[in-house]
């Protein structure tokens, strides 16, 4: 490897000592005295240069990030909290439902959601209080575990759209006239199982390579404690091109366009047969209610007599039935949040792969640029904290699991320890 300073030593022109007995002899001292001092600014930069490639890639915490990181952690505890009630409520309304376990998707994505939200808090709000408190304790154990938490985390990323998509596919099942043997046997009891094995199975699968294209490297010789440990992609990882564009171009496909095209194109056909049927309840002397048990996902339906010109999908929202409301709400919440979180972490990732100079500090290129820092952490949080409101939109946008809620709180007021 050249020396960085080869170049600025080559201007240096020390005087050999017999040309110091020459009559300008003074003019020679003085020329030596500051190409010495230059050579010991070069020989201290060197040094310098020496030490930071002995030490870690690191980024810095100032006040504010870790302000925000601390808050962002407080939001994720709240999302894991509020899922394991989401949990809890579904978990309770299978035990009264002797048909086929209605709850399972969405059960799973509120599993998936608590993961999430708690991921997150082991690889950012560990890190945050690492970095800015110095725990050095914490610093140690956070990289024994930071290598399979970060593994979990890209496999319950991958796996929490294509539950969103079964929870879908199901509500569209049961808004459908006209049902086949084969979707009976998708959506029946053991068909909900084996579909959520198969598909949590093969996101293990997909992003098992990640296990082992990442590990932690040590700087022993590092004068700073908490920059001698960072993880980093393995020779093979860096080296390989089918890789890179598995890890790239298939899995962005595999996470990011599949799962957005489907759910738009399923909730736009939802709302469409809800519309229609709207239309020809309009129709019937008496307003009768329908509720499908089996779907957690489809609020209740109460037929609202109106006009019928005033029906279809370009009506507006006050027009609507309860039911054709809450899907467009629960459509809109649901698939603007994950559009929002993948194409922020789509634009990271291409940023990322190409190397480009604004996410490298210009007085550092060991550090991080700010706008670096910055984007990461919105990304994390943004994926995050559409995984820890997912209660909220529930609450907000379906009334069945509103009642369920509220009945679950009644309960415990209400409820007498012996």
């Amino acid at each position: 490897m050249p020396d960085p300073l080869e170049p600025q030593l080559k201007k240096l022109q020390l005087t050999p000592s017999w040309r110091i007995s020459r009559p300008d002899h003074c003019f020679y001292f003085r020329k030596l005295e500051m190409n010495l001092t230059v050579l010991a600014e070069l020989i201290e930069l060197r040094a310098k240069a020496e030490a930071e490639l002995l030490c870690a890639h690191y980024e810095t915490y100032t006040p504010i990030r870790f302000i925000l990181i601390t808050i962002a952690t407080v939001i994720a505890c709240l999302g894991t909290i509020g899922n394991a009630l989401l949990l809890i409520v579904f978990s309770s309304n299978n035990k009264q439902i002797s048909n086929t376990p209605a709850t399972l998707y969405p059960s799973v994505l509120a599993c998936l959601d608590l993961a999430i939200c708690f991921e997150y808090i082991l690889l950012f709000g560990v890190d945050a209080l690492v970095s800015y408190l110095k725990i050095e304790s914490l610093f140690s154990l956070y990289y024994v575990y930071i290598v399979p938490a970060y593994v979990m985390a890209r496999i319950t990323q991958l796996a929490i759209p294509y539950m969103l998509i079964f929870a879908t596919l199901e509500r569209l099942f049961w808004t459908s006239k006209n049902k086949s043997n084969l979707l009976k046997a998708f959506h029946s009891s053991t068909g909900r199982h084996i579909t959520v094995i198969v598909s949590l199975a093969m996101c293990i699968l997909l992003r098992s390579p990640s296990a082992f294209a990442i590990q932690v490297d040590d700087y022993p010789k590092c004068p700073d404690f908490f920059r001698t440990k960072t993880t980093n992609p393995r020779e093979w990882a860096q080296e390989s091109e089918l890789y890179h564009f598995f890890d790239f171009q298939v899995m962005t496909i595999a996470q990011t366009l599949v799962p957005f095209v489907l759910l738009v194109g399923l909730n736009l056909i939802i709302v469409r047969r809800m519309c229609s049927d709207s239309v020809q309840k309009e129709k019937q002397p008496e307003p009768t209610e329908v509720c499908f048990q089996e779907d957690r996902l489809l609020t209740q339906i109460t037929p609202v007599h109106k006009s019928s010109t005033s029906m279809g999908l370009s009506f507006p929202l006050k027009s609507m039935s309860p039911a054709v409301r809450s899907a467009v709400f629960t459509m809109a919440a649901i698939v603007t949040s994950y559009l929002i979180s993948n194409i922020l972490h789509l634009s990271l990732t291409v940023l990322e792969r190409s190397g480009h100079q604004i996410l490298k500090s210009e007085e550092d290129p060991q550090m991080s640029s700010t706008f670096h820092t910055f984007f990461s952490d919105l990304v994390s949080f943004v994926y995050m904290f559409t995984s820890a409101i997912r209660i909220v939109i529930y609450y907000l946008c379906n009334p069945k699991i509103r009642g369920d809620l509220i009945d679950f709180f009644a309960n415990r007021k209400n409820a007498v320890y012996l």
